[in-house]
């Protein structure tokens, strides 16, 4: 008989090797813990307190502030205003750091602690802030005031990035010789009292402007509404507020000179009387939304053909009914456009085919028909005509195709039939259907086009 192996012991049997457990982010050095912590909001940031003796007084350090009291804010303090504002007391009155880097503010602030607003921000801005966002009003009883902005938010050194919203007021002289933001390379404005001239021309580093034009511009009735874009532009968003009770005067000026521009976003219907408008070499990604009377629509056809260097072009509707609108011109060449998004009032395939062929990289399109709810008296569209010559891009660069609001007349039918029977290397297609063609009439659509030859053997099929 084989010997028996003795049993081990119950202590034996049960003992194991404890692996020590290392905390690795307490072992940061503070630098690390510092730049980790910046990205919270700092109601979260002083939560961390509570984790190690180390991490008591860090917060205390730290060269951000988030202070975020709005209603759609994960962090919004309950117990009303007057709390928020005691909270923020406290933060500052606890702080330990020498000064702040970057400031954000958003919240209403009661009408008996305005002065508070002043106090936080006379303690933030100096030689060392570079970013500031404030979305700021004054509530009291009888509705929303508006906060005054310290002039010397608009006299910083420092500050690289601007962001101003909500219920403020600047205090402007004329001559603005008193803003001086030599240093800004980013400024968003979203008041509803202030000319945004009296700044912008200050910003001579100026990258990115985002702007949104509201019902009192500009602030004084005697005064033409002027806007004048700096040079050194690389972004710029142009906004009329689609909220405000009456039109906006018009606009005398708008000077749009900014050669090194990339991105491009304008959504305006206010008339523009005189526009200047240089070539965009640079050009990245444009998204038009303007709507004009016929004697303003010039300038819009001028600043399509501007963008004829963009690799993205996007326009709403309103744009192209200008475009449609305006005398026969001829179409830019787009030598570098990837992608085209077009919002069109009716559906005319000749127009399709000769666009396409001024588009010979042009790799996705987007078409969405929105005739149902145009309201100008436009021209039929003309019957399809097969084109002589196929575009560059069908035959050679097209991978991607959408069509909304397809309504499955004659003409849609035989230019998406068009593109799958000549695009080898189309790889996907989606047909959204008008939402009044019903179920059936959608499997219809889907089987006639199933039936089309096409060209590239891996195009997928969609209809909705």
């Amino acid at each position: 008989m084989g010997k028996r192996k003795p049993k081990k012991s119950g202590k034996e049997s049960t003992r194991t090797t404890a692996t020590p457990k290392i905390d690795i982010i307490s072992n940061l050095p503070d630098f690390l813990l510092f730049h980790i912590l910046s990205f919270l909001p700092t109601r979260c940031a002083m939560a961390t307190s509570v984790l190690a003796r180390r991490w008591r007084h860090l917060w205390k350090d730290l060269l951000v502030l988030d202070l975020d009291n709005s209603e759609e804010s994960p962090y919004y303090l309950s117990g009303g205003r007057h709390r928020f504002v005691a909270f923020v007391d406290s933060v500052f009155a606890q702080r330990t750091a020498a000064h702040v880097e970057k400031f954000c503010l958003t919240c209403e602030i009661p009408i008996d602690k305005r002065k508070s607003s002043t106090t936080w921000l006379r303690s933030v801005v100096g030689p060392h802030l570079k970013e500031l966002y404030l979305d700021l009003s004054l509530h009291h009883h009888k509705g929303y005031g508006r906060v005054k902005l310290p002039q010397k938010v608009l006299t910083s050194t420092s500050l690289e990035s601007l962001v101003l919203r909500g219920r403020m007021y600047l205090v402007v002289y004329e001559g603005f010789g008193w803003v001086r933001l030599p240093s800004l390379k980013n400024l968003e404005l979203d008041l509803d009292c202030v000319d945004p001239n009296y700044v912008i021309c200050s910003c001579r580093a100026l990258e990115n402007l985002k702007l949104t034009l509201r019902e009192a511009f500009p602030t004084k009735s005697w005064e033409t509404a002027e806007l004048h874009m700096p040079r050194t532009l690389k972004r710029l968003t142009l906004i009329q507020a689609d909220d405000t009770e009456e039109d906006l005067n018009d606009i005398q000026e708008l000077v749009i000179n900014t050669p090194l521009l990339e991105y491009l976003s304008i959504t305006l219907w206010a008339r523009c009387l005189q526009v200047s408008i240089s070539d965009y070499p640079n050009m990245v990604e444009a998204h038009l939304d303007i709507d004009q009377d016929q004697e303003q629509i010039g300038w819009v056809l001028e600043l399509f053909k501007a963008l004829r260097q963009t690799k993205l072009l996007d326009l709403k509707l309103s744009t192209m009914e200008c475009l449609l609108r305006a005398s026969p011109f001829e179409l830019p060449e787009f030598s570098r456009l990837v992608n085209l998004e077009l919002e069109i009032p009716y559906f005319d395939s000749g127009f399709m085919i000769e666009l396409l062929h001024n588009c010979n990289m042009l790799q996705v399109l987007t078409l969405h028909n929105r005739e149902k709810v145009s309201t100008l008296e436009l021209e039929e569209p003309n019957c399809w005509k097969l084109p002589m010559k196929d575009p560059d891009c069908v035959i050679s660069h097209l991978k991607i195709f959408e069509f909304k609001g397809y309504q499955d007349s004659a003409d849609e039918h035989a230019f998406v039939a068009y593109l799958l029977e000549r695009g080898p290397i189309l790889e996907t297609m989606k047909i959204h259907a008008d939402p009044s063609l019903g179920r059936k009439y959608k499997q219809r659509i889907h089987k006639e086009l199933s039936r089309v030859p096409r060209s590239s053997k891996t195009c997928q099929l969609k209809v909705t």
